[in-house]
């Protein structure tokens, strides 16, 4: 079983936030429980301070991304929950900022394929619970941009793909210059990179954006190149292919001097050597493959580029309702306008295969 696909269409993000709402409210109000149970159970912080700190990104946001807060605002109105929720549903990354292993990203380039075309993915890992509160949109913005793309119902984007061939992929970072201060939040700068039309825009865009804590950015682009911005708050950091072929997980790749995340430096290697092994010759179907893979480079542990929940033998160092999961596997031909996703973990799953 797949995820639930939603069709938007309107000329204003609010109105096309509204769509949004009305289609997945009971997805949202899952959702937004399950936060104010983690905020409220889990770190012992009263929700309306939560959606008090929410709040503090508005004045931060209104100048450049006044468009995006009336989106939040539209999905709202049309979900039946206050905006105040909203916010905290799309800034949750900034506020719940804990040191998860959170996704495998790739990009590889048409030197590197068996058709020439450029593909982008990545498994995305997180707690188990958010493959139930996820959904796919598909958006015609009815000016010439459209784009699909999977994300936490609710949520502005969390990664996919545009109609100019530009895709995006996301891995959590932890870096020595986070801090508890005002940036762009991760949602709203994912949502500039997913309706830009060039590679350079959308590196431009991250780069104009203050930030307050890391996080980790693939863009990806059919015109055959791929760049991979380690955000931050203290330099701008941009990682490129090598032979044509680009992965990423969750360290710092360049910017190691200001790594604070040293568990899962293997992941991205591991996929790098998988997908050499064919470069020139690369498919979907051996993509999928490759993203099914189990290897672990500490067998203690359940780290892997498919990761399951945790055996009894395995250790993972906290609570195992804060252990992620393989929840979604997804493929981008950023030539085609297709995407091949996998709901849960893809060894155990189905690739569906969708049009832009």
């Amino acid at each position: 079983m797949g995820f639930k696909v939603v069709e938007i269409s309107g000329a204003t993000p609010y109105a096309r936030g509204v769509q949004h709402g009305e289609a997945a409210k009971e997805l949202i109000a899952k959702g937004i429980g399950r936060y104010q149970e983690s905020f409220e159970k889990g770190q012992n912080v009263p929700w309306k301070l939560v959606r008090e700190k929410a709040m503090g990104y508005v004045p931060f946001l209104e100048k450049d991304y006044e468009d995006l807060l009336d989106e939040v605002r539209g999905i709202g109105k049309g979900a039946g929950i206050d905006f105040e929720d909203m916010m905290v549903l799309n800034t949750r990354y900034e506020l719940l900022k804990f040191p998860i292993q959170e996704c495998t990203t790739f990009a590889v380039l048409p030197e590197t394929t068996a058709n020439r075309h450029t593909y982008q993915g990545m498994n995305w890992d997180n707690v188990a619970w958010m493959k139930d509160s996820s959904l796919l949109l598909r958006v015609d913005e009815q000016n010439g941009m459209r784009y699909f793309c999977m994300t936490e119902a609710g949520q502005l984007i969390r990664h996919g793909f545009n109609n100019f061939g530009i895709g995006l992929g996301t891995n959590n970072l932890l870096s020595t210059g986070d801090r508890d201060g005002l940036g762009v939040p991760t949602n709203f700068m994912r949502r500039r990179i997913l309706t830009s039309k060039t590679l350079a825009e959308a590196v431009e865009a991250v780069n104009a954006a203050p930030r307050g804590i890391s996080c980790n950015l693939m863009v990806g682009s059919a015109a055959g190149d791929a760049s991979d911005l380690e955000v931050n708050p203290v330099r701008p950091i941009e990682v490129k292919p090598v032979n044509g072929i680009l992965t990423h997980a969750n360290h710092f790749v360049v910017g190691r001097d200001i790594c604070r995340n040293k568990g899962a430096n293997f992941r991205d290697v591991r996929l790098y050597s998988l997908l050499e092994r064919k470069r020139g010759e690369i498919t979907p179907e051996y993509i999928m493959e490759c993203l099914k893979d189990h290897f672990k480079a500490d067998p203690t542990t359940h780290e892997a580029i498919c990761k399951h929940t945790p055996r009894p033998n395995e250790s993972v160092g906290q609570d195992l309702a804060k252990v992620s999961v393989t929840i979604a596997s997804q493929i981008y031909d950023l030539d085609a306008g297709e995407a091949y996703i996998c709901c849960g973990n893809p060894c155990e799953g189905t690739y569906m295969h969708y049009k832009l």
